[in-house]
């Protein structure tokens, strides 16, 4: 398109939009108005960048905190002490979720086993699990963050797929768009790159049927649209509240307490003595010469240290409140030396009661990332059947797997499968249920057939063989 052409393409779409003109997202994509489509899409950078603000330690409050003046003199630099609690919360938060990978399993004889050995092969490509943990922690700080399956062809002309972790922190704009049921109809991702000595901004739109790269000009934005192979959004979204959500003013206020508290020991770091005025006089000059004697002459002449003030036990009931409620109030549990070392001796169940705060969040979050994860598999297994394993479609196709979450603490197989085993011997439990419980067996049907086969051969050589 030449340049009068996006000129009058830019004329127009300024009077469309002056008019109030209504389009909807592919009229505008097709117009050229990028712009004017991204406001048709969600926006929470004030969200976001508030999330930043807050998790990162030097853009606290206190970092602001201005020094104190003094006549004649340099500010005395006052103490700004933030601490991390939001990065704490958020660990924590993220451990008991994700601390062990997800794990999967096929729920039926359909699709082979050649299937779900490539989608596991797929996963392990493709670092789902690090993109994950990279994922839920950027979106516990951040409130919202991406995962881009971008697929491209290698040197070979083979088709790859390289998974990234997109979100504002990272120099991303994420613009999803949603219906009135809350489904993704498309997704745009804004970020900048360098070309020769300009820095070009580029805004993707990815849709079902089609991606489209976008990119600035002088007058318009150029718009390249290519098909879309998979038929989905290869983008996941993750949204969801701030870890410490509500809790900013007490974390605040803690950091407040501590960096006064610091003010008042550089204060009185050097010795500050109190004298009459006569102790004074006779000081006068004296400051080179040794000795450590003081005449005091009158029966009122004082000269005495003054002691720094004392923490005030309500000051120290403040800061104990500030840091249990920090921690009750965002369902963390506090792992300090003291505590971990007395989990050592409990039990799988003993240390859920004992970390049921944790538990309680674990569950809370698996409303959000058990829909993320499922949607995932999902374009996981249209990008498998449609571009990198399109002979396993058939089977792919067939294939229902299901996910769960793994428990963050790792409990004791060897005490769980005897557990298992002495039920199923005592007729509590049927066979097939014992496996399922397992977890060990890649095909719970063919385990059980090869246990059923053992028994009837030892019981067959039990008949045959004699006994005296």
């Amino acid at each position: 398109m030449g340049f009068i052409d996006n000129l009058l393409n830019a004329i127009r779409n300024k009077y469309l939009n002056a008019t109030g003109a209504e389009r909807d997202l592919l009229t505008l994509i097709k117009d050229k108005d990028i712009t004017q489509a991204q406001t048709l899409m969600q926006n929470r950078d004030t969200e976001v960048l508030q999330a930043i603000q807050e998790y990162n330690p030097e853009l606290h409050r206190i970092m602001r905190k201005a020094d104190k003046m003094r006549k004649g003199q340099e500010p005395y630099r006052t103490e700004k002490l933030p601490r991390a609690r939001q990065k704490y919360i958020n660990e924590v938060e993220l451990f008991f979720l994700l601390g062990n990978p997800i794990r999967w399993k096929k729920v039926n004889n359909e699709g082979s086993d050649e299937a779900f050995e490539a989608y596991n092969q797929f996963l392990q490509d493709t670092r789902f699990n690090v993109s994950m943990r990279k994922a839920k922690r950027i979106a516990g700080a951040e409130t919202e963050c991406a995962k881009l399956y971008h697929i491209y062809r290698d040197e070979n002309f083979q088709p790859q797929v390289k998974v990234v972790v997109i979100c504002k922190s990272k120099g991303y704009t994420l613009r999803p768009l949603f219906d009135l049921y809350e489904n993704l109809i498309a997704f745009g991702y804004g970020y900048y790159l360098k070309e020769g000595t300009s820095t070009i901004e580029h805004f993707d739109i990815q849709t079902p049927d089609t991606i489209y790269r976008c990119k600035r000009g002088s007058l318009n934005w150029e718009v390249i649209a290519t098909p879309n192979p998979t038929g989905k959004i290869n983008v996941i979204y993750y949204r969801q509240d701030k870890a410490w959500g509500g809790l900013n003013p007490r974390i605040d206020r803690e950091e407040d307490i501590d960096s006064k508290i610091s003010d008042t020991n550089n204060y009185f770091a050097d010795p500050i003595a109190a004298a009459t005025g006569d102790v004074v006089d006779f000081l006068k000059g004296r400051a080179d010469k040794p000795g450590k004697m003081i005449r005091m002459t009158g029966a009122d002449s004082k000269f005495e240290y003054i002691n720094p003030p004392t923490s005030s036990e309500t000051q120290q009931r403040e800061k104990e409140d500030l840091a249990q409620s920090i921690l009750f109030d965002t369902f963390t549990p506090e792992f300090t030396p003291e505590k971990m070392a007395g989990l050592g001796t409990l039990s799988g169940e003993a240390i859920k009661r004992a970390m049921v705060l944790g538990y309680i969040k674990r569950e809370n979050n698996k409303e959000i990332y058990d829909i993320a994860v499922d949607r995932e598999k999902n374009l996981i297994l249209a990008i498998m059947m449609n571009v990198t394993h399109i002979h396993l479609r058939p089977d792919l196709a067939a294939l229902k797997i299901e996910h769960e979450f793994a428990e963050p603490f790792n409990e004791d197989v060897t005490a769980r499968w005897a557990a298992i085993g002495r039920a199923v011997q005592d007729g509590v439990m049927s066979l097939e249920k014992g496996v399922e419980l397992m977890g060990t067996a890649d095909d719970v049907t063919a385990e059980i057939e090869r246990i059923k086969q053992a028994k009837a051969e030892a019981s067959m050589n039990n008949i045959i063989e004699p006994t005296f």
